[in-house]
């Protein structure tokens, strides 16, 4: 609904300096190609359409820090990834290269014995299948290191990747699963799943409104 907007307003912006132009200049087209003043037209109708005239490019697109921050504020103190990934680590963790996205985030918590991680890529159209397999690599990974560890091994189990549009998401959240530990490993799993679904929920309304 947004696009159709800024198309609308383009159209009637474009219309209105024809109609300003010829206004005022009353002249026959062979001399305004002449002049000089339809390729100006043209030019400025190229220039709209490209999306360079400042109404057409605000608010339409969202970035990840914006993505990463309608998460932590849905979960609060759930959320506790705290430290960003590199690009060299994020290659080394999950083996995709720099050539295979146009941006990226990736937040895991301090220590390395605790699991709860939150990787955003926006992935290049050409790489988006590579990408969903280097993450669905890492999550096996990460299931198989933690078979001996039953907490981090349930958010392992629990954690979900989903492409929306060419963002490839993969979220392991859960924080604090003590409070349901006693109930069993699958209380746990479902309490992460809970939480993985919550902020998968809030990361696909953003990219799609």
């Amino acid at each position: 609904m947004k696009r159709n907007n800024k198309q609308t307003m383009s159209i009637i912006i474009i219309l209105g300096v024809f109609l300003l132009t010829g206004c005022s200049d009353e002249l026959p087209e062979d001399e305004l190609v002449n002049n000089g003043q339809a390729f100006e037209m043209h030019k400025i109708a190229d220039d709209l359409q490209a999306g360079n005239f400042p109404f057409q490019n605000d608010n339409s697109f969202v970035t990840l820090t914006e993505l990463k921050d309608s998460v932590k504020e849905l979960l609060g103190d759930k959320y506790w990834p705290e430290v960003d990934l590199t690009k060299e680590e994020l290659e080394q963790k999950t083996g995709i290269t720099e050539d295979m996205y146009v941006d990226f985030l990736a937040e895991k918590q301090v220590l390395d014995a605790h699991i709860d991680t939150m990787i955003i890529i926006h992935a290049k159209e050409a790489h988006v299948g590579e990408v969903e397999q280097a993450l669905e690599k890492y999550r096996a990974d990460i299931i198989e290191q933690n078979k001996n560890y039953p907490q981090n091994l349930c958010k392992a189990e629990a954690s979900r990747m989903e492409t929306i549009e060419d963002y490839v998401c993969f979220v392991q959240l859960g924080a604090d699963t003590t409070i349901v530990a006693d109930k069993g490993e699958d209380a746990m799993i479902a309490y992460c799943q809970e939480e993985n679904e919550r902020a998968l929920y809030v990361l696909e309304k953003e990219i799609l409104e």
